[in-house]
């Protein structure tokens, strides 16, 4: 698989269908990923392992090339951030800077272009964090780099990737409505 191929394959209606027939060839791209095949999660937000539960979460974001990368990338670093406590449940604190090493890695490799590449790893970094409960400068620096396009796909890649998990949690989705409105409203006021 060419790194066009793949991109491709991310841009087409339901990329998981293909990814999984050609998977050797994805690993073969991608090893971190044929890593995250397999591994259980142990934790009960989770009813995937990792693999699967990045491809749930590719297929459920836009077929936009960048949001499917972050997409793809955004959990790739679990497996190395992995620890069980002492009731042997699976915690991965952390895990979004393995995951943008790997990323890092990856867009070095095939040069991608800088901003795209900043786009992404915003997304990756704050796809699992509570956005509203980080400070001003921080804020102003997400706003900044992702502007109003990018914090929709945040929130759409944070919707994908919790409805990719145990449904027993989708009730966040309100909260994550809140923020999204909160982090516009903040974005027109530093516009203003």
């Amino acid at each position: 698989m060419t790194i066009n191929e793949l991109y491709e394959i991310l841009l087409s209606d339901k990329p998981s269908e293909e990814l999984k027939l050609r998977e050797d060839e994805l690993f073969e791209l991608i090893p971190e990923l044929k890593v995250c095949k397999g591994f259980d999660q142990n934790n009960e937000w989770h009813i995937y392992d990792v693999y699967e539960h990045i491809l749930h979460v590719v297929d459920g974001v836009s077929p936009n090339l960048t949001l499917r990368l972050a997409a793809l990338f955004h959990d790739i670093g679990k497996p190395i951030s992995y620890k069980e406590d002492e009731n042997k449940i699976g915690h991965f604190r952390g895990h979004w800077d393995e995951s943008i090493k790997i990323f890092n890695k990856f867009s070095d490799k095939f040069d991608i272009d800088k901003d795209i590449k900043l786009k992404i790893i915003y997304l990756i970094y704050y796809h699992d964090i509570n956005v509203s409960k980080i400070d001003g400068i921080k804020l102003k620096e997400m706003i900044d780099i992702l502007g109003i396009e990018g914090i929709k796909e945040l929130y759409e890649l944070k919707k994908s990737d919790l409805l990719a998990q145990n449904k027993k949690y989708h009730y966040i989705l309100n909260d994550y409505d809140t923020q999204k409105k909160t982090i516009l409203l903040k974005f027109e006021d530093t516009k203003s």
